[in-house]
């Protein structure tokens, strides 16, 4: 897996349909990188992870006043534990309207179940090629230096780099590679790893079955199958 150079990322309204609120939609280059380097000076600043959402179980994000009511998500296809949805982007800012599509995987950790994580792979066509991107959506109080660890069926693949946290979590973006892909497709179980501080991991058990038929499905909406 690579850092992603791309200006697609998981929607705000796929985001929102998983109860995650507060996301921006897209982030250019300059941001991503300069988010990059501040990354280990916040995780500096957390002393005492604190695991999940600071809101209260139950409580739900009001909307402000002049803020557009979240899209409608239309459930797409659903394959073992992995759900792929799209929804309808406005035109604004010059921007003419969009469809954007994504799959979705939440798990949590077996031993702290306040502690959960959200997968959401994307795709988009640069230069006539289709590229895969991959957010982590993880709880606030990780150690953000060491990023995100992937291991699929025991092995390690990589790493996904934290770029940014918001009041409720924390994201990580990457490109997965064609290899990655590969692998995700040929395996039964994979193993996201969250740092509490240097070499303490929180693993996250995300289930492979129903990928390659969910990216298959992925791939079909976005081309407006």
């Amino acid at each position: 897996m690579k850092p992603s150079r791309l200006l697609a990322l998981a929607s705000l309204g796929l985001v929102l349909s998983l109860g995650m609120s507060g996301i921006a939609a897209a982030q250019d280059d300059t941001t991503t990188q300069k988010q990059d380097q501040q990354a280990p000076a916040a995780g500096d600043q957390q002393q005492q992870p604190q695991f999940g959402p600071r809101k209260k179980a139950g409580q739900q994000q009001q909307a402000q006043p002049g803020q557009q009511p979240a899209p409608k998500i239309d459930m797409i296809a659903e394959n073992g534990q992995w759900k792929v949805q799209c929804e309808a982007i406005p035109a604004m800012e010059g921007q003419p309207a969009s469809r954007q599509c994504g799959m979705i995987q939440i798990t949590k950790n077996e031993k702290n179940p306040k502690a959960t994580l959200t997968l959401v792979i994307v795709s988009t066509k640069q230069n006539g090629k289709t590229l895969y991107n991959m957010r982590v959506l993880a709880p606030i109080g990780v150690f953000l230096p060491t990023g995100v660890a992937l291991e699929v069926d025991g092995n390690a693949v990589g790493r996904v780099p934290f770029t940014r946290c918001m009041p409720q979590i924390c994201m990580a973006f990457a490109e997965a590679s064609v290899d990655t892909l590969g692998k995700l497709k040929k395996g039964k179980q994979a193993n996201f790893i969250i740092y509490e501080a240097p070499g303490i991991g929180m693993p996250m058990k995300l289930s492979l079955e129903g990928f390659s038929a969910s990216l298959a499905a992925l791939d079909k909406a976005s081309n407006g199958g």
